[in-house]
């Protein structure tokens, strides 16, 4: 067997930051710039596997990651993976900088060889890891998010074209603790305001709805306060922090077992930011003497089975494949009473229902998205007069959620929950912005004219199928809007 060949790439930029890209296959087109596409199949625990395509040539391969680094295997017709061909280590310097070695062992994919061969990662790695510096020195997240816009703009095509929200964008949105918007502070949440949350996530969507979305998704991790504290802090990723994905739809069953753990079952859908996730979350049905119980299971990223199940036009930089579970075992304390008891540890966000939480998060989507439609349409002869009135419709959406989602702190500061009838206009409120994002993008197409269908416009047409496609959102549904109606008024409801 031939010696194994090592390319090494002095990266000036932190190995963390390096780590999470390199290893990462689906960031790997505009990595090498080598006119490579790769396309993600399925994960079973740790192990993803995916398919490299160029000028005809496809090769399949499979990737495992470790703490340090990731080894790519290539695969048969039937998925197993063989001897391992290519390895990715990442190393820390110590000047703060990071060494990427790549290993060669055995023959050499003539594809991914040519590609790595064309990179020039000190480059790319260095100006992105400079990008995430200078959000950095801001210390209120609206500043970090306005500082990071650039670089989101920039990748949001290779998250659409990769069907998942990029690892340098992932990465960027934790360095600039942009996914502790959510979390107790045991798992370093900011206790940030609302208006300031919104707002942040608003800005995100204006350069990349994938980047918003999978910002507020990730921040669900406001969830972990229903655990118990000492098991909340279990969930800490690497910064020590957390980023959640998952589904609170229970469409999943935990049957207990004898040593203090359950069995979990179930498929869940539409579990945006999967991908990149420290924890997953499914909704689940615990059988009681009582009868079934709705709860929410947490479980490491590389327990669980993801499959290739998201293929649509809007929102499709965020990843929301399937999730599977069959037979796993998850510790009992790892189960929380999200739909039936008030939160155990947390601040004034994790006062709010579950619901409640995540309309705060997803506010600033819609708002973002419909900023981003405006901006792509330049004022031009016979346009002013129609741009103003949608400035004004956007404006007076994105006054109504702040006034609400700020009036909410204002009612729990003497309080530890709100009354029913305040509870339910947030949904309504929620709705509303995102009837005016559609209502918005689509104008902002009209204006555009004959010319939004050709390559000036991508953005444009991109911002169009984000805001139909957060529309379908349940959260945002008929079925939402008449359950808080009749909660607003009650006397009125049959």
């Amino acid at each position: 067997m031939d010696e194994p060949v090592t390319r090494r790439y002095r990266i000036p930029a932190p190995a963390e930051r390096v780590r999470a890209v390199v290893c990462a296959p689906l960031s790997w087109p505009w990595l090498t710039g080598s006119g490579m596409s790769v396309e993600f199949e399925r994960r079973d625990g740790a192990i993803g596997r995916y398919r490299a395509e160029r000028g005809g040539v496809s090769v399949p391969f499979a990737v495992e990651r470790a703490a340090r680094s990731v080894t790519l295997s290539l695969t048969g017709e039937d998925g197993a993976p063989g001897d391992a061909a290519l390895t990715w280590t990442v190393g820390e310097l110590p000047d703060g900088t990071s060494e990427v070695v790549l290993t060669t062992h055995g023959e050499e994919p003539a594809l991914l060889g040519e590609a790595w061969d064309a990179a020039d990662l000190g480059g790319a790695l260095g100006a992105w890891s400079r990008d995430i510096d200078r959000a950095c020195e801001h210390h209120d997240p609206l500043g970090a998010a306005r500082a990071l816009a650039p670089m989101l703009r920039e990748r949001a095509a290779d998250s659409e074209a990769a069907r998942t929200l990029d690892a340098s964008s992932v990465a960027a949105l934790r360095a600039a603790g942009l996914f502790r918007l959510g979390p107790p502070k045991p798992l370093g949440g900011l206790d940030a305001r609302p208006g300031v949350i919104v707002s942040a996530i608003a800005e995100l969507s204006r350069a990349d709805a994938a980047a918003g979305w999978c910002t507020f998704i990730g921040n669900q991790s406001a969830y972990s306060a229903w655990l118990e504290e000492d098991v909340a802090t279990e969930l800490a990723g690497p910064d020590g922090g957390l980023i959640l994905a998952g589904s609170t739809a229970v469409s999943g069953t935990a049957e207990p077992r004898g040593n203090g753990t359950v069995e979990v079952n179930g498929r869940w859908r539409f579990n945006s930011g999967c991908l990149h996730a420290d924890w997953l979350m499914a909704g689940v049905s615990v059988p009681t003497a009582e009868g079934a119980v709705p709860m929410l299971a947490f479980l490491p990223w590389d327990a669980v089975t993801i499959l290739d199940t998201w293929h649509v036009a809007g929102l499709s930089g965020t990843g929301s494949h399937d999730l599977v579970l069959d037979r796993v075992e998850v510790p009992r304390r790892r189960l929380a009473p999200l739909f039936t008891a008030p939160a155990a540890i947390g601040e004034t966000l994790h006062k709010l229902s579950p619901y409640n939480i995540q309309a705060v998060l997803m506010a600033g989507l819609p708002l973002g998205i419909a900023r981003r439609a405006l901006d792509e349409v330049p004022p031009a002869d016979g346009t002013t007069v129609p741009l103003a009135r949608l400035e004004t419709e956007l404006a007076a959406a994105r006054a109504l959620v702040l006034e609400t989602v700020d009036g909410y702190w204002s009612e729990l500061a003497g309080a530890e929950t709100l009354p029913a009838s305040s509870g339910a206009r947030l949904a309504l409120v929620l709705r509303h912005a995102a009837d005016t994002a559609k209502r918005v993008t689509s104008a902002a197409v009209r204006l555009a004219g004959p010319e939004v269908t050709g390559p000036g416009h991508a953005a444009l047409r991109r911002c169009l199928r984000d805001a139909f496609a957060t529309g379908q959102h349940l959260a945002v549904s008929d079925d939402i809007v008449a359950r808080n109606a009749a909660r607003l008024y009650p006397e009125g409801a049959t």
